[in-house]
């Protein structure tokens, strides 16, 4: 057995207590925080996507008169946002019919102006022989592609309120004045005839479609970090500190 000076065990036993000084702070020693303990890292704001649907909407029926001398004249105005068409299905029976009903059939010109005369139409039909019946159907489009790209919001509630503006929300046909003109020209030749049709009676159905969007938040965002899997740590999975375990396998410990 090899015999040590006592300078010797002094400088061995200084040299162990700052091995185990030194295995301890490793021991204690935290790994970086992960990004859980670190919220204010992480954007709060969420992703939601917007779910289109094409829904369709409808005004009043108008069921009015138009006169020979007295064409029927309105305005209407669609309330949706997002309006992608207008559909105007005009109807009328010609009551005044002669020569076996297929003589004296009326005419009915329906016109249309909308956006002081940027969309506008004029279209006129005769009433058919025997049975009198007269329709005219015309679509208007508005161009208009709903976006795709998702809603960057806090919450819910603040999404939806951007749903409700540019350029999610198109309203350049919302609550605009339509302008409606509808007239009448009487087929019969005869004085007498012509006398007594006065006009005709007309039902005028206006529909249209529009694109509704819904919101979905989006759970499946890829920010480019794995946050569920921690990072690896290389002292985990020890339970003596590697400086500690050095200490023992040397047989320096007996002199602590």
């Amino acid at each position: 057995m090899i015999s040590l000076k006592k300078n010797d065990k002094i400088v061995i036993i200084v040299a162990v207590l700052i091995l185990v000084i030194a295995g301890v702070a490793i021991a204690m020693y935290q790994s970086p925080s992960t990004p859980s303990d670190l919220p204010s890292l992480i954007p709060s704001e969420k992703n939601y996507e917007v779910i289109w649907t094409e829904q369709n909407g409808s005004l009043s029926t108008i069921a009015e008169f138009a006169g020979k001398k007295s064409p029927y004249q309105a305005t209407v105005m669609i309330p949706e946002t997002n309006v992608k068409s207008i559909t105007f299905d005009l109807s009328w029976t010609d009551d005044h019919m002669t020569f076996m009903k297929r003589r004296g059939l009326d005419s009915l010109t329906l016109e249309v102006s909308m956006l002081d005369g940027i969309y506008y139409f004029t279209e006129t039909s005769t009433s058919a022989p025997i049975t009198g019946e007269g329709t005219i159907s015309h679509t208007i489009f508005n161009n208009i592609i709903p976006p795709e790209t998702p809603i960057e919001a806090e919450n819910e509630n603040d999404a939806q309120v951007k749903l409700g503006d540019a350029p999610y929300s198109d309203n350049s046909w919302t609550e605009k004045d339509i302008t409606i003109n509808v007239s009448v020209d009487i087929g019969e030749i005869r004085i007498l005839k012509q006398l007594r049709d006065k006009g005709n009676d007309f039902q005028l159905k206006i529909t249209y479609q529009y694109y509704d969007g819904a919101l979905k938040e989006d759970t499946n965002i890829n920010t480019g970090e794995d946050y569920d899997t921690p990072p690896e740590d290389p002292w985990s999975e020890q339970t003596i500190p590697p400086y500690l375990s050095m200490i023992v396998n040397t047989g320096c410990g007996r002199y602590v």
